[in-house]
């Protein structure tokens, strides 16, 4: 029986997720919208991922003679969402750094105007030069909360995928 290596479906359904949530990110940065973090951007960006997911997993299992563990999709799982992490990562280095680099100080205006709408009290009578100078030592966070949310989503999503495509076993 030929081993069959997980790594292969982790990078090549990795890269196509990666790719696809880039192109969804790239068209909401050339229409404008990429500020607008709405819940509809937010589930299809999930959706993209789970669904790199499932069908590497699934095609991981098609080519194990319908065989997979729920070790085997969770392993694939995480491996894919660490693709998907990296991806994005590289895509958020290169928007704020070439293509727009002011991005973070608008996310900041944004933040300071909503906060300040919605609890005016926690800003303390801070003026918004003063919030943005005092938020921009913390904005180099956004890489690894990009890397540990899409893991954690991804190993959740990989541990309750498992429990319905895993391969019964035979008696």
């Amino acid at each position: 029986m030929i081993e069959i290596s997980s790594k292969e479906y982790m990078v090549n359904y990795g890269l196509f997720s990666g790719i696809t949530l880039i192109s969804f990110s790239l068209m909401l940065f050339f229409l404008d919208a990429h500020y607008e973090q709405d819940t509809f951007v937010q589930i299809t960006n999930t959706l993209i991922q789970f669904a790199g997911i499932t069908l590497g997993c699934l095609a991981f299992k098609k080519a194990n003679d319908s065989k997979i563990t729920a070790a085997e999709v969770r392993k694939i799982g995480t491996g894919i969402s660490l693709v998907i992490a990296l991806l994005g990562i590289s895509y958020t280095a290169i928007l704020t750094n070439v293509m727009e680099p002011d991005y973070m100080d608008k996310v900041l205006e944004i933040s300071y105007n909503q906060t300040m709408e919605d609890y005016p009290e926690a800003l303390q009578g801070m003026d918004l030069n003063t919030f943005i100078e005092n938020s921009k030592p913390f904005t180099f966070l956004t890489y690894p909360v990009i890397l540990i949310f899409t893991l954690l989503f991804g190993f959740i999503y990989s541990v309750v995928l498992g429990l319905f495509i895993k391969t019964k076993k035979q008696l």
